[in-house]
């Protein structure tokens, strides 16, 4: 033991970034993972992989309650989810198997999920620069992004989506073999069946590999990986494509896609340092273009005193390289732009403006570590090896907003900026607030005031509270939904089809209508069959609680920092019903 602590001690000394980054990013990403309640999309991942523990498969219906939030257009006629990938919910399903049905456990990996993507994004950076500056500042940069953060400490694909891109790229920038193909293309598939958006690296990676001749040594084996990953994903696309048409909004004009494009390159630089990415290689440019001019001043002749050795690998290079990129450096750049134009193209044939306002980058998560890790790699370069300027450029992108769109467009006070017929807009928000939850107040007033059994109306964010309160749940699949006939044929319960013998009420009045029904009409039908209402308690409405984006999130101190997001919400009302037979 006495002689293994120093060399433990030296290993980690040697190793210091990399441990740093590692205890810092496990640090941030667990405490207190388990303390704020599940919002909804959160708890479709919850109680769907729940499902999974009893059926093997995510069923819609579990035997007590029906769980679509799309009011029954993500599934088949078997009620089993087809409209979002099932990666996430067996990913929970394994934790829940291991820990218990529980918040900390549906977080717990995928908080493990952005810990392994930053420790995957330092060493690909240290790989393809042999610059630790580099890969320190990257994955700096990502523990750094609240939007990272956010989307890592949820129980949803965002953070596997994050991990399978870049170990997806990483993989691609070491592909010369037959089992590097299959890795590449067994990665390629998960990343699939997390989000189909997010292969779209897929396709920014083919075109570099037909048009970038450094990278034509992998040409031949993601061809070659392109073949299983057909295999396992196009039939997806056609077995789940009736969901997918259901939540996707066609271009009615070839001008509309120009402006969506706009509003998903918008929200990229809204929550990522893009701008100071650019910035920083037109600074770079600039650095090489002096320098090569200063080189041709002193010496018009290659070689002699101006060659000198790359500290990394040895290997000769002119006075000049390390002022710009290395074949894989730009390799690596190449990738990470071509991959922000492929997603912001394909997702826009599918989601509209308004759309892509709410969504953000969730759909194409893997974005961020991306862009952080390009950062990472710009700020060495330009920084040169001195301390005193990578360490106040790292600074400056962690302190500041800066290196986003936000502060470049303030001068716009309505965030509007107009295209012809088509219109797009920037948002952003700070970090100092955080949420307390109308869904979890109900929660506690249900599980103090409720019996088993109790059959529970409610009109937003269902599923948390049916994972909290295990209630079964009335109204939840209305006559006009695509799964109603199926519903019927296989003979659900009354009281999922209508209000038949609800006994609670959870109405969130800032969402009534949201989903086809309206309060009135559900008092309306109660009193048709003789129930009485009665009001037990009132709570404060929360608005969008937990959600995911950086500029619907609700921080501390019940408010909203994104100002079209903090109307005066009426309360929500909890209510008990009761009937002329009930005891």
């Amino acid at each position: 033991m006495k002689s293994l602590m120093p060399r433990v001690y030296g290993s980690l000394r040697a190793n210091w970034p990399f441990v740093t980054v590692a205890v810092l990013g496990l640090a941030m990403l667990l405490t207190n993972l388990g303390t704020d309640y599940l919002w909804a999309d959160e708890g479709d991942t919850a109680v769907l992989a729940s499902s999974i523990l009893k059926f093997g498969v995510p069923k819609a219906w579990d035997g007590v309650t029906f769980t679509d939030s799309d009011l029954g257009a993500r599934e088949n006629q078997q009620l089993i989810m087809v409209g979002t990938p099932w990666v996430q919910y067996y990913v929970a399903a394994a934790s829940f198997l291991l820990f218990g049905e529980n918040t900390f456990a549906a977080r717990l990996p995928f908080a493990l999920a952005g810990w392994f993507t930053v420790l995957l994004g330092f060493q690909l950076i240290r790989r393809l620069t042999g610059d630790w500056r580099a890969a320190f500042c990257g994955a700096l940069l990502m523990l750094c992004s609240v939007q990272f953060l956010l989307y890592a400490r949820e129980a949803r694909y965002y953070a596997l989506s994050m991990l399978f891109t870049c170990w997806l790229i990483s993989i691609f920038f070491r592909m010369k073999s037959a089992r590097d193909a299959a890795l590449f293309a067994a990665v390629a598939v998960l990343l699939f069946h997390t989000h189909p958006v997010g292969t779209a690296v897929l396709a920014a990676v083919a075109t570099l590999t037909l048009t970038y001749s450094p990278l034509s040594g992998q040409r031949r084996w993601f061809w070659l990986a392109c073949a299983p990953i057909f295999v396992f994903t196009v039939p997806w696309l056609f077995y789940a494509r009736p969901a997918y048409t259901q939540m996707s909004t066609p271009l009615r004009a070839a001008g509309e896609l120009f402006a969506r494009i706009i509003q998903y390159l918008f929200e990229t630089a809204s929550v990522t340092p893009l701008i100071g990415v650019i910035a920083l290689f037109f600074v770079l440019l600039i650095q090489w273009r002096r320098g090569r001019s200063q080189i041709h001043a002193s010496s018009p002749v290659s070689g002699g005193e101006d060659a000198s050795c790359d500290s990394a690998t040895g290997a000769p290079h002119s006075r000049d390289s390390n002022v710009f990129f290395n074949t894989k450096e730009m390799g690596f750049l190449l990738v990470v732009g071509a991959s922000i134009l492929c997603f912001a193209v394909i997702i826009s044939f599918t989601q509209e403006i308004t759309s892509l306002r709410i969504i953000g980058l969730r759909y194409t998560a893997g974005v961020i570590p991306l862009v952080a890790l390009a950062a990472g790699v710009l700020i060495a370069k330009v920084s040169r090896g001195k301390p005193v300027v990578w360490i106040s450029l790292l600074a400056v992108f962690i302190l500041t907003r800066l290196d986003q769109i936000v502060p470049w467009t303030s001068w716009n006070r309505s965030g509007i900026f107009r295209f012809g017929q088509y219109a797009v807009a920037v948002h952003g928000c700070n970090l100092w607030y955080g949420n307390p939850g109308t869904m979890g107040r109900s929660c506690e007033f249900l599980r103090r005031y409720a019996q088993p059994g109790d059959v529970v109306i409610t009109n937003y964010e269902a599923e948390p509270l049916y994972f909290y309160t295990g209630l079964p749940q009335g109204l939840k699949i209305l006559a006009n939904t695509p799964v109603y006939e199926a519903a019927r044929r296989q003979h659900l319960p009354e009281y999922v089809f209508g209000v038949a013998r609800a006994r609670w009420i959870v109405w969130r009045f800032a969402w009534d209508g949201y989903f086809g029904v309206t309060w009135s009409e559900v008092e309306q039908a109660l009193v048709n069959q003789g129930a009485r209402i009665t009001e037990m308690t009132k709570i404060k409405e929360t608005g969008w609680e937990n959600r995911e984006n950086v500029f619907f999130h609700r921080f501390c101190g019940h408010k909203h920092l994104f100002r079209l997001h903090q109307p005066r919400f009426p309360r929500a009302r909890i209510y008990r019903i009761d009937y002329p037979d009930s005891n």
